[in-house]
């Protein structure tokens, strides 16, 4: 192979290189919108979402102004003395909503809490509570609301909401945001369901996701965020890369050598 070809071969392996690698800005920018302009701002109505409590969720129910002794059927308290407690700790210690949509609390007995949001929730086992105790203050929250986000972030993994509200683009930036090379275009939500499991594609590089009724996340939704082709071709790419350097190595080789001897021959 003469050093013509050699170079010819070359240019067609970095060409090839940096078409793969291009990345498109629409699939780099989130909610990207042509109408948009400065000093103007364009509302997207979304109906407020409350979450609705369901079986399986786990509550934690403190129940303050009891004497010592009936306060400890209620309340879990960590064993350091503070009021912070892990994770675990709640989800164990908590209430679970059984099949029928109840939780059990102690001398009160069952309480439906199924289909309301936490604040009625909290409002009807204070009800409950006043039966039977008075001056007691009873907070609710919800201990179950967890989220997953998987694929092209930086800090993939499972987190735990304390807010029983959060939107679709602050599950993502908890996870770190997106990484140059995902593909905002099709990020899946996975969703469980009494019929199972449902998948759908959110277009994050739209502003239309901002009106989507899947714009606000349900507990135990998983996010994925798939990588750009550009990435994947990138990655198949790296052993031909090697091969490529090979040869551009013999190429520099076969051009010090033809100088070597064109040198030789003038002389």
């Amino acid at each position: 192979m003469d050093t013509r070809s050699l170079l010819h071969w070359s240019g067609l392996a970095l060409l090839l290189m940096l078409t793969v690698g291009c990345v498109g800005t629409r699939n780099i920018n989130w909610l990207h919108d042509p109408s948009l302009s400065k000093g103007s701002s364009k509302l997207f109505e979304n109906r407020k979402f409350e979450y609705r409590i369901q079986v399986n969720d786990v509550l934690s129910i403190r129940v303050l102004g009891l004497d010592e002794q009936t306060h400890r059927f209620f309340n879990v308290e960590s064993r350091d003395g503070f009021n912070a407690m892990s994770d675990a700790s709640l989800y164990v210690n908590g209430f679970s909503v059984d099949k029928n949509g109840n939780v059990q609390l102690p001398t009160v007995g069952k309480i439906p809490v199924q289909g309301l949001t936490v604040g009625e929730a909290q409002d009807l086992v204070q009800r409950k509570i006043n039966e039977y105790f008075t001056n007691a203050t009873v907070i609710l929250k919800l201990v179950s609301f967890k989220i997953s986000v998987l694929g092209e972030v930086n800090h993939p993994g499972t987190y735990y909401i304390y807010n029983n509200q959060i939107t679709v683009l602050e599950a993502l930036a908890m996870a770190g945001s997106a990484t140059e090379f995902a593909d905002k275009s099709i990020v899946t939500l996975v969703r469980q369901s009494d019929k199972g499991v449902q998948a759908l594609y959110l277009d994050m590089s739209n502003t239309q996701l901002l009106s989507s009724e899947y714009y606000y996340l349900l507990p135990n939704d998983v996010i994925y965020v798939p990588a750009l082709r550009a990435r994947v071709g990138r990655l198949n790419l790296e052993p031909l890369t090697v091969l490529f350097a090979g040869i551009s190595a013999l190429g520099i080789i076969a051009n010090v050598l033809l100088v070597y001897q064109i040198n030789q021959l003038s002389q």
